[in-house]
Protein backbone atom coordinates (compact mmCIF):
# COMPACT_ATOMS: atom_id res chain seq x y z
CA UNK A 1 0.00 0.00 0.00
CA UNK A 2 2.99 2.21 0.92
CA UNK A 3 4.36 2.10 -2.67
CA UNK A 4 1.06 3.32 -4.00
CA UNK A 5 1.11 6.35 -1.67
CA UNK A 6 -2.39 5.09 0.34
CA UNK A 7 -2.25 4.72 4.14
CA UNK A 8 -4.34 2.07 5.46
CA UNK A 9 -7.06 3.36 8.01
CA UNK A 10 -8.56 1.72 11.09
CA UNK A 11 -10.38 -0.45 9.25
CA UNK A 12 -7.69 -1.80 7.27
CA UNK A 13 -5.73 -2.65 9.99
CA UNK A 14 -8.92 -4.39 11.97
CA UNK A 15 -9.29 -6.69 8.71
CA UNK A 16 -5.63 -7.49 8.58
CA UNK A 17 -6.09 -9.01 11.91
CA UNK A 18 -8.99 -10.66 11.34
CA UNK A 19 -7.40 -12.11 8.39
CA UNK A 20 -4.29 -13.48 9.78
CA UNK A 21 -6.36 -15.18 12.80
CA UNK A 22 -8.38 -16.78 10.41
CA UNK A 23 -5.76 -18.24 8.15
CA UNK A 24 -3.63 -18.88 11.30
CA UNK A 25 -0.72 -16.54 11.32
CA UNK A 26 -1.36 -16.27 15.07
CA UNK A 27 2.22 -14.62 15.59
CA UNK A 28 1.52 -11.91 12.52
CA UNK A 29 -2.49 -11.35 14.30
CA UNK A 30 -1.01 -10.99 17.80
CA UNK A 31 1.30 -8.64 16.68
CA UNK A 32 -0.74 -6.15 14.92
CA UNK A 33 -3.36 -6.36 17.75
CA UNK A 34 -0.49 -5.17 20.73
CA UNK A 35 0.38 -2.70 18.18
CA UNK A 36 -3.34 -1.53 17.79
CA UNK A 37 -3.34 -0.94 22.07
CA UNK A 38 -0.21 1.18 21.50
CA UNK A 39 -1.55 3.19 18.43
CA UNK A 40 -5.11 3.40 19.78
CA UNK A 41 -6.54 1.91 16.42
CA UNK A 42 -10.55 1.55 16.83
CA UNK A 43 -11.13 -2.09 16.39
CA UNK A 44 -14.47 -4.17 15.83
CA UNK A 45 -16.37 -6.91 17.50
CA UNK A 46 -14.98 -9.27 14.66
CA UNK A 47 -11.95 -8.08 15.16
CA UNK A 48 -11.93 -8.98 19.11
CA UNK A 49 -13.83 -12.13 18.73
CA UNK A 50 -10.67 -13.29 16.06
CA UNK A 51 -8.18 -12.88 19.01
CA UNK A 52 -10.60 -14.28 21.72
CA UNK A 53 -10.89 -17.28 19.09
CA UNK A 54 -6.69 -17.34 19.07
CA UNK A 55 -6.13 -17.16 22.43
CA UNK A 56 -8.91 -20.27 23.20
CA UNK A 57 -7.64 -22.37 20.45
CA UNK A 58 -3.59 -22.17 22.29
CA UNK A 59 -5.48 -22.76 25.73
CA UNK A 60 -5.17 -19.10 26.87
CA UNK A 61 -8.35 -18.91 28.66
CA UNK A 62 -6.83 -15.45 30.92
CA UNK A 63 -5.90 -14.14 27.44
CA UNK A 64 -9.78 -14.41 26.13
CA UNK A 65 -11.13 -12.19 29.08
CA UNK A 66 -8.61 -10.16 29.33
CA UNK A 67 -9.34 -8.95 25.14
CA UNK A 68 -12.96 -9.50 26.14
CA UNK A 69 -12.57 -6.54 29.27
CA UNK A 70 -10.40 -4.72 27.12
CA UNK A 71 -13.24 -4.75 24.14
CA UNK A 72 -15.45 -3.62 26.61
CA UNK A 73 -13.23 -0.91 27.99
CA UNK A 74 -12.91 0.44 24.74
CA UNK A 75 -16.60 1.06 24.59
CA UNK A 76 -16.84 -1.99 21.90
CA UNK A 77 -19.92 -3.69 22.05
CA UNK A 78 -20.27 -7.59 22.25
CA UNK A 79 -22.37 -8.87 19.21
CA UNK A 80 -23.34 -12.46 19.86
CA UNK A 81 -21.03 -14.39 17.98
CA UNK A 82 -18.66 -12.67 20.39
CA UNK A 83 -20.28 -13.96 23.51
CA UNK A 84 -20.85 -17.23 21.89
CA UNK A 85 -17.04 -17.54 21.18
CA UNK A 86 -16.05 -16.93 24.62
CA UNK A 87 -18.37 -19.07 26.12
CA UNK A 88 -17.26 -22.12 23.60
CA UNK A 89 -13.64 -21.40 24.63
CA UNK A 90 -14.56 -21.65 28.43
CA UNK A 91 -16.96 -24.66 28.16
CA UNK A 92 -13.80 -26.65 26.35
CA UNK A 93 -11.37 -25.54 29.25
Amino acid sequence: MAAFGVEPDDVTYAVMIDCYGRVGNVDMALRLYDHSRTEKWRLDAVTFTTIIKIYGTSRNFDGCLTVFEEMKALGVKPNLVCYNTLLRRYGKS
